[in-house]
């Protein structure tokens, strides 16, 4: 589809969609507002990163995508840098157009990258300087962004905080039970153990009873602790979730307890700007 402002390709998405967006934003303006001044400077990378507009399928109306949706933010132009990284080069082209258009080329870049390579990934983020605190919001799909991936990019950066969306409602829920019970998807059964970064998870005896049952609330719990638990291994212990409706989980983790404070505190007005009532 092409968009009514701008004339370049937009994607459609779901409803559910605009209250991801406004999750990173919330949390990138009080990021990048609050440690301005006690940083050196700060970076911003996005993977998956998308052509930069939308268009909600229920009712045709377009909104920004994550991309500009962070361009836009006042806090922006107190970044050293920012690089949206996508795997397909005419989806980078687009979002290059878009971020020329709004005169945020001098910060901002698309750029094309494969996430199932973690080499290909470091070699792009290999220009962002020592010493900087770095945001890195992961944004598939699918649960299929492998643990090794995460891990050598956080060993490369240091210092980073870290928003994944984990698809555990859509992708996970449709074919994690399959993928333990049935010897026939041994790819997806690898793809998971990837995404884990723990080779085994889906031959414990608990995970397969849970398959068994069919009790798909309680394996995805079991998959996101497993999760977390990986994060907490190389440093990240302060972690929260915050639901996308049933279809997404938008997983922060810090190495700080001022992080984590940041990121409660940005999650205190939900998307329909009504306060949560414990925070």
């Amino acid at each position: 589809m092409i968009s009514v402002l701008d004339d370049l390709p937009i994607r459609p998405v779901g409803e559910w969609a605009y209250e991801k967006i406004y999750r990173l934003v919330q949390y990138f303006g009080i990021f990048a507002g609050g440690m301005k001044k006690r940083w050196p400077s700060l970076n911003y990378v996005e993977i998956g990163c998308g052509p930069g507009r939308c268009v909600l399928r229920e009712n045709c109306l377009e909104i920004d995508g994550t991309a500009l949706a962070i361009i836009r933010n006042p806090n922006f132009f107190s970044l050293q840098k920012a690089i949206f990284i996508d795997a397909s080069p005419r989806v980078a082209e687009i979002l290059n157009a878009r971020i020329g258009a709004l005169g945020a080329a001098s910060i901002a870049s698309a750029v094309v990258g494969d996430y199932s390579n973690a080499a290909d990934l470091c070699g792009i983020l290999k220009g962002l300087p020592d010493g900087f605190l770095n945001f890195i919001f992961i944004d598939p799909t699918e649960c299929d962004v492998p643990f090794e991936t995460i891990e050598q990019i956080v060993r490369q950066l240091k210092n980073a905080d870290l928003l994944v969306n984990v698809a555990l409602g859509t992708d996970a829920n449709r074919n994690l039970v399959s993928a333990i019970r049935l010897p026939s998807h041994v790819k997806v059964r690898e793809k998971y153990e990837a995404f884990l970064g723990k080779l085994g998870f889906c031959a414990q005896s608990e995970v397969i009873e849970l398959a068994k049952l069919a009790d798909h609330i309680a394996l995805r719990r079991k998959f996101a602790e497993a999760y977390k638990e990986r994060l907490a291994h190389i440093g990240f212990v302060y972690t929260d979730i915050q639901p996308v409706r049933h279809y997404y989980y938008l997983l922060f983790a810090s190495r700080s307890e001022k992080g984590l404070e940041f990121w409660r505190k940005s999650c205190r007005i939900a998307p329909d700007n009504q306060r949560q009532l414990f925070s």
